[in-house]
């Protein structure tokens, strides 16, 4: 491989690359996320694992833990990236020479990756958890970047890899999804990985996710959002009660954002025996990760970026009553708001 050098809108150099390759050893490696993943998330993944396997001849495996339920983001599974499979628990991990953490972290709490294990490769456009990250061979974790996937195009980029047709759609999905169409968290170097990206993608393909089909349970569990929204001066809260996906709060949330003079959108939902949490702020307000990972301490785990998060409580042997207001009223103490706040609908 040609030497490469840095440029301003490209950092990876020879010298990252050979580091990336020392940390990956001979194969196969474990490619791994958070839980329940979302575009972003499986198209950098596939995106490394063309780099490693193409680039090196290193093989792959591509493994997520959780649900993914979500309507565009099973098309995407289903059509773009169907090398993710699904598996329990990441405890057993022998017979890898590294295990590869994208677009999240270890101690980020969002995802399976026990603590007591360490990956070699991570990388990520979270806020850098430390000392977690210390013991990690080889690090690139980049917050001012919208989403990982632009990260992982810019590795193809230094290695003259042109993603194929269907590579180069799971990232622009991945991409777009994370950043809302550059509208929400990106960067410069969304933009130009963004446009790079735009010719290269199988258009029918990206229509066919983008307009997956929604069941009814979809529009039963938003009825139901929507009627249990409480709006407050600053902020909306909607607790979603049982629902059939763990994603269903991301989606309402997604949507309640958008009510006028609103900061932030908390929705939660109950799926299995843990309640689901998905927060959504505006560009003025904190990092929504930092602000959920402050609501839930002591009682889950969390994590985002920017103006998006998602979390995790268990219900062990709390009532779910006490629990859920517990979060709202943390919520409003967080948002400076406070009760009773009135029905959205």
């Amino acid at each position: 491989m040609t030497e490469q050098k840095p440029t301003p809108n490209n950092p990876i150099d020879g010298m990252r690359l050979q580091q990336l390759r020392t940390a990956a050893g001979s194969g196969p490696v474990l490619i791994v996320t958070h839980d329940t993943p979302d575009p972003d998330a499986l198209a950098s993944g596939k995106a490394l694992a063309a780099l490693l396997e193409t680039a090196w001849k290193i093989p792959c495996a591509l493994r997520y833990t959780g649900v993914v339920a979500r309507a565009e983001n099973r098309a995407m599974l289903e059509k773009l990236t169907p090398e993710w499979r699904p598996i329990d628990n990441l405890n057993y991990l022998e017979g890898f020479s590294a295990v590869a953490m994208v677009d999240t972290q270890p101690g980020a709490g969002n995802n399976a990756l026990p603590r007591h294990v360490y990956p070699q490769i991570v990388i990520d456009h979270h806020v850098p958890i430390q000392p977690a990250v210390e013991r990690v061979a080889y690090v690139d974790i980049r917050p001012d970047a919208g989403a990982t996937v632009s990260l992982m195009y810019q590795y193809l980029e230094s290695t003259h890899i042109t993603p194929d047709p269907i590579l180069a759609t799971a990232m622009f999905y991945g991409l777009q999804a994370d950043t809302r169409g550059l509208a929400r968290g990106a960067s410069p170097i969304d933009e130009v990985v963004y446009v790079n990206l735009l010719g290269l993608v199988d258009r029918q393909k990206l229509i066919n996710v983008e307009l997956a089909g929604l069941s009814r349970e979809y529009f039963r569990a938003f009825k139901l959002g929507l009627q249990a929204a409480r709006v407050y001066q600053h902020c909306v809260f909607s607790y979603l009660g049982i629902t059939s996906q763990p994603d269903l709060p991301a989606e309402m949330a997604d949507l309640l954002i958008r009510l006028e003079s609103i900061q932030a959108a908390l929705c939660l939902g109950l799926y299995g025996n843990t309640l689901h949490l998905s927060l959504r702020t505006d560009p003025a307000a904190e990092d929504a990760g930092q602000v959920l990972q402050h609501m839930v301490a002591g009682l889950g785990k969390a994590g985002g970026h920017g103006m998006v998060a998602g979390g995790q409580v268990p219900l062990n042997d709390q009532k779910l009553d006490e629990l859920v207001h517990a979060i709202e009223m943390r919520f409003l103490e967080v948002m400076g708001d406070q009760g009773p706040g009135e029905s959205l609908v």
